[in-house]
């Protein structure tokens, strides 16, 4: 579960370790042209080749994750990709067809005979150029103890009464049973955080030393716990109480205490870092809050299939389909080891929707998934860019 927007000029979302090199040789290209006018109605414009700029590696590897999320799923289950409405058992095939294209390894030519076959592109977005406005995310690594210590004090917590599973958004509706515990559902942040209504209750989780790390993961929805024997744990999103998201960077735009061009989740940590008595003021003003849960394995989007790094993206899921195969054109930073952003590359790469977010609404709406680690954080944070996104819609 993506996180939501601080403030309307950048978004921030989790993931790290990782960084895939944005550079080099193009690993395989297609012509959108020999494609047979795919991208309908843009056609005039996409003349000549796009590269796709990551190894197909991680393309796989998406697509694997996500048809074993859907393995289960009704075939004949109703989604809708915008106007269109299509089925599971489509858009899981989709999947399949495509993975052994590219499996293939087909020469160019080839390989977009049969992706004309195959597939149609269908444009996406919002205004007369239909764009898609892109904000990032990525997955945190923290610090963390099994107990609690001087050092380590603010509690991640489970679902209280085991009152519920994360229910897949998108795939099969009894995934999971629905969260049913109206007390907690009802508790605001300022009361389990600051009055500790859930103290001594044996839901905790693990505990963390830094409650502006917390505060974020529970932004992030998901990430990378840290044990002092050096063991690392995944921790997911499992349920939320009923309040509504609330970014506090517009809030903090709002009071002053930060310009637009601070309002990055770098910028944010800091004001707050350099004023820790503002904490409270701010954190308690997003009444949301989130329950998790401990796994070995990486995070794991609301569709079910485990993310993957820059190949993995995030929509509404009232409007785009978890498990839709798509292509996108867009902005990415390319960051050194100080975390300095040293310039923007145009790229071009297929993704897999597999994912939601509290603030991502509307057809015009996306998240990028950046993967985990100090420089996909540095991304995610400063992320914000217009791109174009086609659907790519297996043929009848």
């Amino acid at each position: 579960m993506p996180f939501s927007s601080l403030n309307p000029q950048s978004r921030l979302t989790p993931r790290r370790g990782f960084w895939p090199a944005l550079t080099g040789a193009c690993l395989f290209t297609f012509s959108l042209l020999a494609a047979g006018a795919a991208l309908a109605g843009d056609s005039q414009k996409t003349a000549g080749f796009i590269a796709e700029d990551l190894g197909r590696a991680s393309l796989k590897q998406a697509i694997r994750n996500q048809l074993d999320a859907m393995h289960e799923t009704d075939p004949e289950k109703k989604v809708r990709l915008g106007s269109r409405l299509l089925t599971q058992g489509k858009l899981r095939q989709g999947l399949a067809d495509f993975l052994d294209l590219i499996e293939q390894n087909l020469p160019s030519e080839e390989f977009n005979r049969r992706l004309k076959e195959r597939f149609d592109f269908v444009k996406v977005g919002t205004g007369r150029d239909k764009k898609v406005v892109f904000t990032g995310y990525y997955t945190p690594v923290i610090a963390a103890s099994p107990v609690r210590t001087k050092e380590y004090k603010y509690p991640l917590y489970r679902v209280p009464d085991n009152g519920g599973q994360l229910r897949l958004i998108g795939l099969a509706e009894n995934n999971g049973d629905a969260l049913k515990t109206p007390s907690w559902r009802k508790y605001t942040r300022e009361q389990i955080d600051r009055h500790e209504v859930l103290k001594g209750q044996g839901l905790e989780i693990a505990w963390l030393k830094d409650d502006l790390e917390r505060f974020f993961l529970h932004i992030q929805g998901s990430g990378w716990l840290e044990f002092p024997d050096g063991k690392r744990w995944g921790v997911r999103y499992l349920g939320a109480n009923d309040h509504s998201y609330t970014g506090i960077g517009k809030l903090m735009i709002r009071d002053g205490v930060i310009d637009i061009s601070q309002g990055s989740m770098q910028g944010i940590k800091k004001y707050l870092r350099d004023n820790p008595a503002a904490l409270p003021k701010y954190f308690y003003q997003n009444k949301r809050y989130i329950f998790f849960t401990l796994t070995p394995d990486g995070p794991q989007g609301s569709g079910g299939g485990e993310v993957v790094a820059e190949r993995s993206i995030a929509t509404d899921k009232a409007i785009y389909p978890a498990g839709g195969l798509a292509f996108i054109r867009i902005k990415v930073p390319v960051v050194d080891d100080r975390g300095e952003i040293v310039r923007w590359e145009k790229v071009s790469r297929f993704v897999v929707d597999q994912d939601t977010g509290s603030d991502i609404r509307g057809p015009g709406r996306a998240d990028l998934y950046f993967g985990s680690g100090f420089r996909a954080g540095v991304k995610a944070g400063h992320y914000k860019q217009s791109g174009e996104v086609y659907y790519l819609v297996p043929k009848s």
